[in-house]
């Protein structure tokens, strides 16, 4: 272990080494006001040649957010021989602190480690979860041209994705249908919807135009 001071610039973020979907920016603005209080934060852990980060994209932000681009940082600097080596690395310390993996991102490991040529069994373990549950994620949440689904598109998983419903990927939420429809059907019946929201009432007209072209199509 190498713990040195370095400019959080210098540390290069390669999202093929990243178990998460994305970095949530929520979580990176609570740490960073985390660090204005005073906190004292674990050191970011990369690899000592390339200096990939391994553990820590969240902090890194916060620390930018909070002291500028090149703030120099406690990182933990460790040798690794190789890229399934430090993706391993990653998902073992993802997967065992801070922020729970969602299954997305276990998908998504599942995915990255098969293009390292990792075995799935090795994956499996390091993401904490059986083989058994790794192969109903592959089956139930990855189309067939490879993207991982989140909830709101998993009944398309081993479907061939049209450009416009792969363009939605990144905006499609994680909860089931059901439950986003049920939230618009409790605001209209309740009668809580601000109809004085010009931007709100224009997406309303466009639910009802869509709503009388869909259903329409399915008599």
């Amino acid at each position: 272990m190498a713990i040195r001071q370095i400019s959080a610039s210098s540390l290069i973020q390669d999202f093929k080494l990243y178990p998460r979907a994305q970095v949530d920016d929520y979580h990176v603005r609570e740490i960073a006001e985390a660090i204005t209080a005073g906190v004292i934060l674990p050191p970011v852990i990369a690899d000592l040649i390339s200096r990939r980060i391994i553990d820590g994209f969240h902090r890194i932000r916060a620390h930018q957010r909070v002291h500028g681009a090149n703030v120099k940082i406690p990182v933990d600097l460790r040798p690794y021989p190789d890229e399934p080596a430090m993706l391993r690395a990653a998902m073992v310390l993802n997967a065992s602190h801070g922020r729970n993996l969602t299954l997305y991102d276990k998908t998504r490991c599942l995915l990255l480690g098969q293009e390292l040529g990792i075995e799935r069994s090795v994956i499996s373990q390091d993401l904490n979860i059986t083989m058994e549950r790794a192969e109903k994620l592959l089956l139930e949440r990855v189309a067939a041209s490879g993207e991982v689904l989140k909830r709101t598109m998993h009944h398309l998983a081993g479907e061939t994705l049209t450009q416009e419903q792969a363009s939605n990927l990144g905006r499609a939420g994680g909860m089931d249908q059901l439950f986003y429809i049920n939230q618009v059907v409790a605001l209209l019946e309740t009668d809580s919807i601000d109809w004085n929201r010009e931007s709100v009432t224009l997406k309303l007209r466009r639910l009802s135009e869509l709503l009388t072209e869909k259903l329409a199509q399915r008599v």
